[in-house]
């Protein structure tokens, strides 16, 4: 090898060297939860992801309106020591009325939509189970489940709910945005208020008697 290459050689790795030591945590920092040189690598892991847990039985929530509280822990990946950030997200368990199909009075004709049957106890279905997310699509306030829909209209900005949505509601204390968990199409559906969308859902699953919530819905507070 002519000397003048050979000298460019030893100039050249360690320039190349001294690159990648630069630029290598840079691109860590960008992509911190793939393994070490592999930074093509799909960025699935950056997913929050949670461990199931149960949250109700299907006795605590056997009749239309019961529901129950609970806590799901979601991690997400961070460039920290310990590898992931832990997030608690409040949710709810309800059972709702049955859902069941209008037809018409008159001539029998159908299906004209969808209602709730308020006034029947279900069978055991998971058709007839919900389970949201309690965070406010708003700014990501706590929403309340509230039982008695004549306490959303004297606390929650005196929203009056007309028929068929004279039941138990959904409604947030901070900018007052009001939900209809059980409406038919669109369960969770904005009645009121600054919310732009119904809050966020959870998977769940039927183990025996138990609500086991495995995942909640992806996305963002709004």
């Amino acid at each position: 090898m002519e000397r003048r290459k050979f000298l460019k050689l030893l100039t050249t790795v360690p320039a190349l060297a001294a690159t990648a030591a630069l630029v290598s945590p840079l691109l860590r920092f960008l992509k911190p939860n793939v393994e070490r040189f592999k930074i093509t690598a799909p960025t699935a892991l950056d997913a929050a992801h949670g461990e199931p847990i149960p949250v109700a039985t299907l006795k605590e929530v056997s009749n239309p309106w019961d529901y129950k509280y609970f806590v799901f822990t979601q991690k997400y990946p961070q460039y920290t020591p310990e590898g992931f950030k832990a997030a608690n997200v409040p949710g709810v368990v309800i059972r709702l009325p049955t859902k069941i199909t209008l037809y018409d009075p008159t001539t029998g004709q159908g299906p004209l939509g969808w209602a709730r049957d308020i006034g029947k106890t279900p069978k055991v279905s998971e058709s007839d189970i919900i389970v949201f997310s309690r965070i406010c699509p708003h700014l990501g306030c706590i929403y309340n489940f509230v039982p008695n829909y004549k306490e959303v209209t004297a606390g929650y900005g005196g929203y009056a709910p007309p028929p068929p949505r004279q039941h138990a509601l959904m409604a947030c204390p901070c900018h007052l945005s009001i939900y209809d968990p059980a409406d038919p199409q669109l369960p969770g559906r904005v009645l009121s208020g600054p919310a732009p969308r119904p809050p966020r859902t959870f998977l769940y699953e039927l183990q025996g008697e138990n609500i086991i919530a495995t995942d909640v819905e992806p996305g963002g507070i709004a």
